[in-house]
C-alpha cells in the first residue's frame, strides 16, 4: 500500500528488519487509552470534587454522569462494533477523538446539572469509539499466538495515564491551578488536534503488508512451509452476525460475570478519591495514591497478557477478580498513607490482569472477524452494571455518611461475578 505525507515520514514497518509493525500498533494503543481514557474515567473524582465544591451537588448527582454514560456507551458499543468491522478502525478513532474533543469543550461551559449529563455522556462515547473498542480490535486483527500480551501492553495506557494525568488533572482543576473550566477547553483542544495524525498511524490488519499475525511472512510461509496460525480455521474465519453471537450462551455468561466485576472498576473511579478525603486524605495524595494504583496495574496487566497465553483465561479472571474484590474492602479502613501500599498493590494487580484476560478470552472465543461484533455487544451489559455501581454507591453514601457499606455490597457482587468466570467454557464454533 503507498502512503504519503504524515504516514510515509513515519512508517516504521517500511524499514530494514523493522519490528512488526503489530507492535508499534499496541504502542499507539497504549497511547490513545491513556489519552482518551484518563482524564474523564480515571479523572472523574478529580471532575466531581471540583463540580461538588463549585455547585454544591450531591455524590449520587455527580455520580450519575458517569452512570448515564456508561448504557449509552453500552448501548453504542454494538453499533461502533458493526462500524469497525465494516470500515475499519483508522475512521472510526478519528471519528471518536474528534468528538471526545467537542464534549470537552461542551464540559467547559457546564452551568447546570444536566449540561453537565450532556457534555460527559458525549465525551465517554467518543472514549468508546476514540481509544479502547477499536484499538483492540486491531490488536486482535495483527496477533493471534501473542495476542493476550499485546493487549496487555496496549492497556497499560490506560494505567499509566492516570498514574501522570490524574495528580496533574488534580492540581490543574484546583485552586492553585487554572480550574476545572479552563482545564476541559484545553483537553478538548488537545483532542481536536491529535485527531487526525495519530488516526493515519492505524492499519487494519497485517495482510495489508503481506504478513499474517504475530508477523510471519507470506513469503516465509511458502518457502519455510511454516503453517499458518489457527486463523484459517472455521471458528476464525466466519463473521458470525450479531443475532448468531446473542444466540451463544456462553456469550452471556461471559458478558454478565464480567459485568458484574466491572461495577468496581466505576465505583472506585468515581468515588475512590472522594472516598479517602471523607478519611482524612488531601484530594491531590489521594490522587496520587489513584494514580500509584493504575500505575501498579499496568505491571499487572502485562502479568495478565503473559499468564492468558499460558492458562485457561476463565480461572484467571476468576482469581484476579476476586483478589480486585478484596481491594476494595481493604480501601475503607485507609485512613492514611502508609496503609495505601497494601491497596495499590491488591487492588490493582486484580484490576490489572483482569483487563487483557477479559478482552483476549472473546477473541480466543469467538475469533477474529466477529470479534468487533463481539466485543461492542458485550459493552451494553458491561457498561450498565458499570454505570449501576457508581450511582449505587453515591445514594448509600448520600444516606448513610460514608462508602462502606457500598464497598462491602459491591465487593461481594464482584465475587460472584468472578465465579462466574468459571463456567465460561470455550464455545465449539464448528457448530454454529
Amino acid at each position: 500500500m503507498k502512503s504519503t505525507g504524515f504516514t510515509t515520514l513515519f512508517a516504521p514497518f517500511k524499514w530494514p528488519h523493522a519490528v512488526f509493525y503489530g507492535w508499534w500498533l499496541v504502542l499507539l494503543t497504549l497511547f490513545l487509552n491513556g489519552a482518551t481514557g484518563s482524564p474523564a474515567f480515571g479523572g472523574a473524582g478529580v471532575w466531581n470534587d471540583a463540580l461538588e465544591q463549585h455547585f454544591g451537588w450531591g455524590r449520587a448527582e455527580l455520580a450519575l454522569a458517569f452512570s448515564f454514560g456508561q448504557p449509552v456507551s453500552g448501548l453504542a458499543g454494538p453499533v461502533i462494533g458493526i462500524l469497525v468491522d465494516r470500515y475499519g478502525p483508522k475512521k472510526i478513532v478519528f471519528s471518536g477523538v474528534m468528538i471526545i474533543g467537542l464534549g470537552y469543550i461542551m464540559f467547559s461551559q457546564t452551568n447546570s446539572l444536566w449540561m453537565f449529563y450532556v457534555s460527559y455522556l458525549v465525551i465517554m462515547l467518543g472514549a468508546s469509539a476514540g481509544g479502547w473498542l477499536p484499538m483492540m480490535t486491531v490488536i486482535n486483527n495483527w496477533f493471534d499466538k501473542k495476542r493476550t500480551i499485546a493487549m496487555g501492553f496496549g492497556g497499560v495506557g490506560f494505567s499509566t495515564g492516570i498514574f501522570f494525568l490524574v495528580p496533574l488533572l488534580a492540581w490543574t482543576v484546583g485552586p492553585e491551578g487554572v480550574g476545572w473550566e479552563t482545564t476541559a477547553k484545553s483537553l478538548g483542544i488537545f483532542f481536536i488536534f491529535i485527531a487526525y495524525p495519530t488516526s493515519r498511524l492505524i492499519r487494519n490488519s497485517p495482510e495489508e503488508f503481506g504478513e499474517v499475525p504475530d508477523g510471519i511472512k507470506n513469503k516465509q510461509v511458502e518457502e519455510v512451509g511454516v503453517s499458518q496460525p489457527s486463523r484459517t480455521s472455521k471458528s476464525n474465519d466466519t463473521n458470525y452476525s450479531m443475532l448468531t453471537i446473542a444466540k451463544m450462551p456462553v456469550f452471556w455468561v461471559l458478558a454478565i460475570s464480567n459485568g458484574m466485576s466491572t461495577m468496581l472498576i466505576g465505583t472506585m473511579t468515581v468515588h475512590l478519591i472522594l472516598a479517602l478525603k471523607d478519611q482524612g486524605i488531601p484530594v491531590q495524595t489521594g490522587a496520587w495514591i489513584w494514580g500509584s494504583t493504575m500505575l501498579f496495574s499496568g505491571v499487572a496487566q502485562i502479568l495478565g497478557g503473559y499468564l492468558g497465553d499460558k492458562v485457561a483465561k476463565n480461572i484467571a479472571l476468576c482469581v484476579f477478580g476476586i483478589i480486585q474484590a478484596l481491594g476494595v474492602i481493604y480501601a475503607t479502613s485507609i485512613t492514611s498513607v502508609n496503609m495505601a501500599p497494601i491497596f495499590v498493590v491488591v487492588y490493582g494487580l486484580g484490576f490489572g490482569a483482569r483487563i487483557p484476560l477479559g478482552t483476549a478470552i472473546r477473541g480466543e472465543y469467538f475469533g477474529r472477524k466477529a470479534f468487533g461484533k463481539v466485543l461492542g455487544l458485550s459493552m451494553f451489559p458491561m457498561m450498565l452494571l458499570m454505570a449501576l455501581g457508581p450511582y449505587v454507591a453515591g445514594l448509600m453514601y448520600d444516606h448513610y455518611g460514608n462508602y462502606d457499606r457500598a464497598f462491602y455490597l459491591l465487593a461481594s457482587v464482584s465475587m460472584v461475578g468472578s465465579i462466574g468466570f468459571l463456567f465460561c467454557k470455550k464455545p465449539d464454533l464448528t457448530k454454529v
